[in-house]
């Protein structure tokens, strides 16, 4: 028998315990904060993994050109506590990698923040930012002390929220009925080429009215050492893979379709990665075969790998990472432009906060 089965009575227990605390915030007992501004909420059922960071890119790069955007998060992994702003200097451990990967990707054109409490962070972001048109809320799902105007879902096409159990039997914050508060839906990391008929049975075992579907796709890679594009070496002989990340799948499945020879040195999401690492990573590399090898790491590893310690022993090695993108076939792409563009215009800030 699988050992997670023998976990089902406590799944029920805390499944119970989220139930009731929805329920007392769906009937206003428990109260929410409601902004007076647009804010977008992404999120998902289950813990991590679903790609919520390249979804908000997403929204970021759809609205940046017209509206002024700050984005506000836990800062998970973080060593720090309350509000900060994430600078392109900052760290990992004060801000968290999510956030500063943004933070790096669009400097001055967005303001990144972090609050474990949503709420403060919000109103201190509208008092010193009263220009600011949008707010978008990454990993708040569970978070209802806020009520986020647009909530956005995401669910991995390989491990769907309705397949799963909640804690600790599976990996689900709450019952799967958590869904109906969506506004929209997106099953994530799908295989290329997806037929309408699976979409069509997928949305028949959602309750949502906007279920739309996205893919990942894979950038030019970079250098670690000078953050700039550089194709892989031509010819190459192997990859070291190095990951810390929820699901690390897609992106063992994109380097093998780059080479006979991978190789792998994985650790739990967010791992604050320690000398002992490196130089574990730096012997796996030493000891492959041949030449003409090199490391690749995802772009939320990279910023933990900045610290001055760790870039001096790596700044000889051959380390890349791998950015991705989020893409959207051409309906589901044009209904979510006009189910986000729609929302913001709609919801401009008439003034002041609540």
């Amino acid at each position: 028998m699988n050992l997670r089965l023998l976990l089902l009575p406590f799944s029920f227990l805390y499944g119970l315990i989220m139930r009731v605390r929805n329920f007392l915030y769906d009937k206003d007992i428990l109260s929410s904060y409601s902004p007076s501004l647009p804010v977008i909420c992404i999120g998902n059922l289950s813990v991590g993994g679903t790609g919520k960071t390249p979804h908000t890119e997403y929204l970021i790069r759809l609205l940046k050109e017209n509206h002024r955007i700050a984005t506000l998060s836990r800062g998970y992994g973080r060593k720090t506590k309350g509000f900060h702003y994430v600078e392109t200097n900052s760290t990992a451990s004060a801000c968290g990698d999510e956030p500063l990967q943004l933070k790096k990707k669009f400097g001055r054109e967005v303001i990144i923040s972090v609050d474990e409490d949503r709420e403060h962070g919000i109103r201190k972001l509208f008092h010193e930012h009263s220009y600011l048109d949008l707010i978008i809320l990454d990993d708040a799902f569970q978070h209802r002390k806020v009520r986020a105007g647009l909530n956005i879902l995401l669910s991995d096409y390989s491990t769907p929220y309705y397949k799963d159990h909640v804690l600790p039997a599976g990996n689900l914050r709450e019952a799967k009925s958590g869904v109906r508060r969506a506004d929209v839906v997106i099953i994530t990391k799908c295989p290329p080429g997806m037929t309408e008929e699976e979409k069509k049975k997928i949305r028949a075992l959602i309750p949502v009215k906007d279920v739309l579907f996205s893919t990942i796709s894979y950038a030019v890679p970079r250098l670690l050492s000078d953050d700039e594009e550089h194709l892989f070496p031509v010819p190459l002989s192997g990859i070291l893979m190095l990951s810390g990340i929820a699901n690390n799948k897609p992106l063992k499945a994109y380097l093998g379709s780059q080479t006979r020879q991978l190789s792998s040195l994985e650790f739990p999401d967010h791992h604050d990665y320690t000398i002992a690492d490196i130089d574990k990573l730096m012997a796996g590399f030493e000891s492959m075969s041949e030449k003409n090898n090199i490391i690749v790491t995802s772009e939320k590893d990279a910023m933990r790998l900045k610290p001055p310690e760790i870039v001096k022993l790596i700044s000889k090695l051959p380390v890349y990472y791998v950015p991705i993108h989020i893409e959207f076939s051409n309906d589901d792409r044009e209904r979510f432009h006009q189910i986000i563009i729609r929302y913001v215009d709609e919801n401009k800030r008439g003034g002041g906060i609540h």
